[in-house]
């Protein structure tokens, strides 16, 4: 559920000592006391330290329980142990005064600062028994900017709850004290919906495996309003398959990751790219073929079919290559285990990263090795953190045989950075400033604006069909955030000061 946007630096070429490399291992943050899991996620902070969440994980002479699912991790890689807990999984969302994780498909919450899980926020316990909730598949969470919640995956409710009936849905809201939301009309798909992401103009792509949003047929990725009503100027004419995540480009194109089958298409793709109204872009190289091989203890190759093998995370670079992660352990017949380096329409380059990648580990409840890696994040200065289901890592120029879960890379020394075309200018006022942030391009046009924590992650968005835009920021808590102006021009990102 993340974007990245970095200023790759001119060329890839190792330095003598390979040391401090685009893309190369940064050799003093050494992440190594995890033993068992992975991680679905990362948060690098402004301090240095960096959140991760997972699923059952344990780690070595730590702690009284031996499986926690949320950490904090110290600059050099070690863990704080203070922080360790043993709830919630999945994307770690700041919002307010809380990040949130998921559990089956609803939020569960903490604090910032401590870790400390609000005890006082329990949306699977508090709707138990009235309006009778049996969650069912979990799916994605996202938190609103006045703190309610979208739920999404397959949940049942035993009776009537404002305005929905009783029955299964896939698309809720949940109140800022954890009540399911009945003034919210929840959707319906004939299966499950796993994957929910913020877009401009406030809407949602969404993911999952199902053949109908509320009674109509639909593809396996669709975008909706954020009363769940669906935007039917998007259609997509995928009938397999889903998108474990997906990243809006600037120009309104869309990158998806996963798995996903068209009508009279002969391969399972597994990266692709569509145009703004859902259509597939037929300049990007959507039919890469992307493989795995597992192995068993004795070190026997087991090879894969397509539909075991996923793209899971895109960051997008500066001069438009990405990078790409998943499970996959080769691109069009070479190695790259979890994690490779493409162009700006889709092909390998070998310019970074073109060693082993993630090592193996095994593979949970399974004497199988293979390796993982979920997502892609970068930090405030620039590095960029890798995240997922692995033991050692080989960039190619850096090899490190222990490390587990989590790696970073050298990147940019600053944090997101603007691509330009023609010289424009991008203005905001009053800043610093409080619940009103007026900004104004010189570029005429549509214009769309994001606006970053000092995290690196999305706390607010819109688009203005003209160059002057007015936010309300009342939600955003006091600090420093950085409001990424994207324009026909290019983007530029400017400091901003909310007191």
């Amino acid at each position: 559920m993340k974007a990245m946007t970095l200023a790759l630096l001119a060329a890839f070429a190792a330095s003598s000592s390979g040391a401090q490399a685009p893309l190369t291992l940064d050799t003093t943050f050494r992440c190594t006391r995890f033993l068992n899991g992975g991680f679905h996620d990362a948060m690098p902070m402004a301090d240095g330290t960096v959140l991760a969440s997972g699923y059952a994980i344990s780690v070595d002479n730590c702690c009284s329980n031996p499986f926690y699912s949320f950490f904090r991790i110290m600059p050099n890689g070690d863990l704080d142990e203070s922080w360790s807990t043993n709830y919630g999984y999945g994307s770690i969302i700041s919002s307010g005064d809380y990040y949130y994780l998921n559990i089956d498909g609803f939020p569960v919450r903490y604090f910032h600062g401590t870790g400390a899980i609000d005890q006082s926020f329990h949306p699977l316990l508090v709707n138990f028994a009235h309006p009778g909730l049996l969650h069912g598949d979990g799916g994605d969470v996202y938190v609103q900017p006045d703190g309610k919640v979208l739920c999404t995956g397959d949940h049942h409710v035993a009776e009537q709850w404002g305005i929905n009936a009783p029955g299964s849905y896939s698309l809720l809201r949940v109140d800022t004290n954890g009540i399911l939301d009945s003034t919210y009309q929840w959707r319906k798909t004939d299966g499950v919906i796993w994957t929910l992401v913020p877009t401009t103009q406030e809407r949602f792509l969404i993911s999952g495996v199902y053949n109908t949003y509320e009674g109509l047929p639909e593809g396996r990725i669709l975008r909706i309003w954020p009363d769940g009503s669906l935007d039917s100027t998007f259609h997509t004419d995928i009938i397999k398959g889903i998108a474990v995540n997906l990243v809006e480009q600037p120009n309104g194109r869309i990158l998806a990751c996963g798995q996903f089958v068209f009508p009279n298409e002969p391969d399972t793709m597994h990266l692709i790219r569509l145009m703004p109204d859902g259509s597939l872009d037929t300049t990007f190289n959507n039919h890469a073929e992307y493989g795995k091989f597992s192995f068993t203890p004795e070190g026997n190759e087991v090879w894969y079919g397509a539909n075991s093998v996923s793209t899971s995370d895109v960051g997008q670079l500066g001069n438009g290559t990405m990078l790409v992660s998943g499970n996959f352990t080769h691109i069009d017949g070479q190695q790259r285990r979890g994690i490779a380096l493409l162009d700006t329409t889709g092909h390998l380059l070998n310019t970074a990263l073109s060693g082993e990648g993630a090592l193996l580990t095994h593979n949970v409840n399974s004497w199988y090795m293979t390796s993982w890696i979920s997502a892609i994040t970068q930090a405030p200065d620039g590095s960029i953190f890798l995240s997922g289901f692995f033991k050692g890592f080989d960039d190619g120029i850096v090899r490190d045989t222990n490390l587990t879960f989590l790696v970073k890379l050298h990147g940019l020394s600053t944090g997101i950075h603007e691509v330009s075309g023609p010289a424009w200018q991008a203005q905001l006022w009053p800043n610093p400033g409080m619940d009103e942030l007026h900004i104004e391009s010189t570029t005429k046009g549509k214009m769309d604006v994001r606006v970053y924590d000092v995290t690196g992650r999305v706390v607010l968005m819109a688009t203005s069909s003209s160059n002057v835009l007015e936010l309300n920021s009342a939600n955003l808590g006091n600090g420093v955030y950085w409001v990424q102006v994207s324009v026909s021009s290019g983007r530029k990102t400017v400091k901003w000061v909310k007191e």
